[in-house]
């Protein structure tokens, strides 16, 4: 398996076609937490009412990560089912089957984000793991604290900064997995398929289908802040 990123169709516009999982409202939750972070370090920074300017380092100031992270938002959106509908038995898109129609598989989107809108959220992720990690007694890891309290749930406690970050880098690791001939045999399937439902992959397919999703695991569920106090 080779990393072709970006891939040759994706090169001239500047966006890799990568595959989505439906999550429900485990990718759009993550999305609300980090966007909640980032609105509070944007106010921070704008607030000309303080004792002195408050300045972000790259790629936080300027809102440059807030406005990547609503880009990607706006593509993931649409893939995720809302809880409501999951709970009534209906998702976003077609079913994947196993061969035969043995069993239903978690659905899979095939998307276009840009390249830049990733090396931003990698950024942000960086910064944000680095000064936690390495720089907590800094102001700008008491905004990111104040913007933790911000993103808590209507119930139950707040995310620590901590978690919010490791949740970022699962999200950008996940849209950042290196494309291989299991990623274009498994777009080839939903291409083709277009509106068809249900889509019923092939043993090939299958496999392919199983090492992605094994890999897909292992990037949603992994601990990505360590990496970052090097």
């Amino acid at each position: 398996m080779t990393d072709d990123r970006p891939t040759d169709a994706d090169s001239d516009s500047g966006a890799r076609r990568v595959l989505v999982p439906d999550l429900v409202d485990g990718l759009t939750e993550v999305l609300r937490e980090v966007e909640e972070l980032l609105l509070t370090l944007a106010g921070w920074e704008e607030d000309t009412d303080g004792p002195g300017p408050f300045v972000l380092p790259a790629p936080l100031a300027g809102r440059c990560a807030l406005d990547a992270l609503y880009r990607i938002r706006d593509v993931l959106a649409p893939t995720q089912t809302p809880p409501q509908m999951f709970d009534r038995g209906a998702q976003v898109g077609a079913r994947l089957l196993a061969p035969d129609g043995r069993y239903e598989h978690m659905p899979l989107h095939a998307v276009a984000i840009a390249v830049a809108d990733l090396d931003v959220l990698a950024g942000a992720a960086a910064a944000l793991g680095h000064t936690v990690a390495a720089r907590p007694d800094t102001e700008l890891a008491e905004a990111i604290a104040a913007g933790a309290e911000a993103a808590a749930p209507t119930y139950g406690p707040p995310p620590t900064p901590r978690d919010i970050i490791e949740r970022l880098a699962r999200l950008h690791g996940l849209l950042d997995l290196a494309v291989t001939d299991d990623t274009r045999a498994l777009i080839a399937v939903l291409d083709h398929a277009g509106n068809t439902d249900p889509v019923i992959l092939d043993d090939t397919t299958e496999a392919a289908y199983q090492r992605l999703a094994d890999r897909m695991n292992a990037m949603w569920s992994g601990d990505a802040l360590s990496r970052f106090l090097y």
